[in-house]
């Protein structure tokens, strides 16, 4: 018998069913649920792994970074992920961190070499929601995973984005019809659909682009007088091709000396990487100071 059992019959994630029976405390479930799984593993027989229980109690050093990629990932993609991963290294390695980069396969992930490693956290990069529990499952009970630039519906795990919201309120304050929002399109469809509603424009001006042939077919539009875009590799490849008579930028790159002077910029003040490894820290020195913060932190 199987956490996957359990999990079925109480209608809970896997993770869920790991933190009730190794009594991870850093976790907020409900006292009713937990009741519910101990009464399930019970009647179920089931017997715990000893084995990868242990491993939570060993300090191996080393932290995963898990990137989904997809084999025709665009330049502006490559780069943003890039230049997440450095910046999050450095700062891993100047604490004595050993970082272990996975790259998966965002349509069909393959987590074996996890089971290899003793991680004692892990970042898990732009995950798709139908494959977030899949791979959450192949992790160690107490070991902290965190999410970035993703959205899940799911309260247990820590989450870090950049806060879009407040950056299209500053870059558009007046929208109207001649104005179009153009970003990368993200593996996560939750981080899609908040950018998306986080800006005051029509679904119809709304432009995720998975490709540059994708983004060529908005370009050749002709209808739009301003825009606003995600991403300043994306803004970059747009002000050379002269669509817009006004653009403005959101950087997510840092990389603001790509676009000419005249486009309006929006630079996010706080560090994404800083963040995610501040929450790393403080959830592996104080594991019970997960269940104070918000599960989902947003960068301004």
């Amino acid at each position: 018998m199987t956490m996957k059992d359990i999990a079925l019959q109480a209608n809970v994630s896997v993770a869920t069913v790991s933190y009730v029976l190794n009594n991870v405390n850093n976790q907020t479930i409900p006292q009713k649920t937990r009741l519910q799984i101990l009464q399930i593993a019970e009647e179920l027989h089931y017997i715990p792994n000893l084995a990868a229980r242990s491993l939570v109690n060993q300090k191996t050093g080393l932290i995963g970074i898990l990137v989904n990629e997809t084999p025709d990932m665009p330049f502006w993609k490559r780069y943003a992920h890039s230049s997440f991963i450095q910046a999050l290294e450095r700062r891993l390695t100047k604490a004595g961190y050993h970082a272990l980069l996975y790259s998966l396969d965002a349509d069909r992930p393959s987590l074996d070499i996890i089971l290899e490693r003793k991680l004692e956290a892990a970042f898990l990069v732009d995950v798709r929601e139908e494959y977030f529990y899949t791979i959450s499952g192949h992790f160690v009970e107490g070991v902290p995973l965190i999410l970035i630039d993703s959205l899940i519906d799911d309260k247990l795990f820590k989450q870090v984005v950049y806060d879009f919201s407040a950056a299209f309120q500053q870059l558009l304050p007046v929208a109207d019809s001649e104005t179009c929002l153009i970003t990368e399109s993200f593996n996560n469809a939750g981080l899609n659909r908040y950018i998306q509603d986080s800006v005051s424009l029509s679904g119809e001006n709304v432009f995720q682009v998975r490709n540059p042939e994708e983004l060529n077919s908005v370009l050749s539009l002709a209808k739009y007088r301003q825009a606003i875009i995600v991403n300043e590799f994306i803004a970059a490849y747009a002000e050379k091709s002269g669509a817009f008579g006004e653009m403005a930028a959101v950087c997510t790159c840092g990389c603001r000396e790509l676009l000419g002077a005249g486009i309006r910029t929006f630079e996010f003040r706080e560090d994404k990487a800083q963040a995610s490894f501040d929450l790393m820290s403080s959830l592996l020195d104080e594991p019970s100071s997960g269940t104070k913060k918000k599960n989902r932190i947003y960068i301004g």
